[in-house]
């Protein structure tokens, strides 16, 4: 058992690594960067940007080094916890993650408790009626629900709960 553990922790290194290159890289697969929107975005509005603090950005993301440069820069910024800006709020993401991440437990934990409250007395009921016409109606349930997406039973739970 601790052979497979360690072999485990050992093939996270590498997956790990192969994961945020493929992330780093549809980051930068848009044409243009952070800069250019900003940019634009602020040409919306009319602001104008002078040079001095484009460059000062451009400097600060790491705008101007080559792509392998500014993949090492985010990574030694994500061991650091700096995750970045968001550019919809312009704040820091790692606050605007500590914001919500108490309400995403609650309900994280809550859901869990109550698929417990649901699942386990249907389990015990299966196994000691096994082959009734409860337990193939829990095993149909069951089947359908996991053979419905995501967001369809999202969608229909959000219509039954706003009818109700």
């Amino acid at each position: 058992m601790l052979h497979i553990v360690l072999r485990r922790l050992f093939w996270m290194v590498p997956t790990l690594l192969v994961i945020s290159i493929i992330s780093f890289a549809i980051i930068q697969l848009p044409p243009g960067d952070y800069l250019t929107a900003y940019i634009a975005a602020l040409a919306e509005t009319g602001e104008t940007v002078d040079e001095e603090k484009i460059e000062a950005l451009r400097i600060r993301y790491a705008l101007d080094e080559p792509v392998h440069i500014q993949y090492i820069t985010w990574m030694v910024g994500m061991f650091r916890g700096d995750l970045g800006m968001s550019f919809e709020w312009n704040r820091p993401v790692g606050e605007l993650i500590g914001e919500r991440i108490l309400l995403t437990t609650i309900i994280s934990i809550a859901t869990l408790l109550v698929t417990w409250v649901i699942a386990i007395p249907i389990g015990i009921y299966s196994a000691v009626r096994q082959y009734s016409i409860g337990d193939y109606a829990f095993t149909l349930i069951g089947f359908v629900g996991l053979a419905t997406p995501n967001f369809l039973l999202a969608l229909v739970c959000m219509y039954i709960g706003y009818s109700v």
